[in-house]
């Protein structure tokens, strides 16, 4: 089963919304399905799969790399779930 979009985003922004924190509670208590988590799960993975030409580029363009690249993938995903993919991105490799 995939989720619809808006709830793709939501969930991804949920899942974001206090990282590096935990937000386990709250994300269950609005996703509960499985498939949900899996597909939040692929997405974060396939973000920091993202090939960043890193150069002379800040922290904050390389998350707009990233973000451009998702929203290539994933146009069906909204501007705040790829905002936060790029922050999630950019966290994870400062």
């Amino acid at each position: 089963m995939t989720e619809p979009a808006d709830d793709l985003s939501e969930a991804v922004v949920l899942h974001l919304k206090r990282y590096p924190s935990s937000n386990d509670e709250e994300f269950l208590a609005r996703f509960s399905s499985a498939a949900t988590r899996e597909a939040v799960r692929a997405i974060l993975d396939e973000t920091m799969h993202v090939r960043v030409e890193w150069g002379q580029k800040s922290l904050a363009e390389i998350g707009d790399e990233v973000r451009d690249a998702m929203r290539d993938r994933h146009p069906e995903l909204s501007h705040t779930a790829l905002h936060q993919l790029g922050n999630y991105y950019t966290y994870l490799v400062k």
